[in-house]
């Protein structure tokens, strides 16, 4: 499809119409159709107008079968959740789906026949605000099932100041030692001692 002429383009086409130079002479120099140039003119003694009548391009009716709108419509009305993509498949099965129309064609059909719902507004969420002191706020994190080395499994839970990065507390599930010297968190060890992982 050819590309529309400009404006200036137009309003040269009836500047020289109205001269008294033929439209034929205006269409082979501007290399332009003689419909085109005579649809011009012709739109312009009649309206005044230069620009382009966009409203006689639209299609206003349904160029897809008729009872395939009627049916996508019923199932939107039926079924208001369900999106253009369901309804499309649910239509292949009534329908050959050479026949069927393009899921952005069901959408606008949706919202022409007025079974379009309207979409809420997103509340916006207010970020979550880390803890900017020590000990503003703790973060207790969890490990379940994880595979060591060894191949046995490991669970742990961990205990985190977000203010100052401080790991404050670890335990491990089976409890076990997490080296030959230092005794995991919640085993036995003493009281205010330096054994358990994470104490102070």
């Amino acid at each position: 499809m050819p590309a529309a002429l400009t404006l200036h383009e137009r309003r040269e086409i009836v500047e020289r119409g109205q001269t008294g130079e033929s439209l034929a002479a205006i269409a082979r120099e501007l290399a332009v159709s003689y419909g085109a140039v005579y649809k011009i003119y012709r739109r312009y003694v009649e309206t005044g107008q230069l620009v382009p009548n966009y409203e006689r391009c639209r299609h206003t009716s349904v160029r897809k079968d008729g009872a395939i709108y009627e049916q996508a419509v019923a199932l939107k009305q039926a079924h208001p959740t369900w999106g253009a993509g369901l309804i499309w498949v649910e239509l292949a099965d009534e329908f050959e789906e050479e026949r069927l129309p393009s899921i952005r064609t069901l959408q606008r059909w949706f919202r022409r026949a007025g079974v379009q719902p309207v979409r809420r507004e997103r509340v916006a969420r207010e970020p979550i605000k880390r803890g900017q002191r020590p000990h503003e706020v703790w973060a207790v994190d969890a490990k379940e099932q994880v595979v060591l080395e060894d191949g046995t499994r490991a669970s742990w839970l961990t205990i985190t100041d977000e203010g100052s990065g401080a790991m404050l507390d670890v335990s491990l599930f089976p409890h076990q030692a997490v080296d030959g010297h230092r005794a995991a968190a919640g085993e036995a060890g003493s009281a205010g001692g330096d054994d358990g992982v994470g104490t102070s």
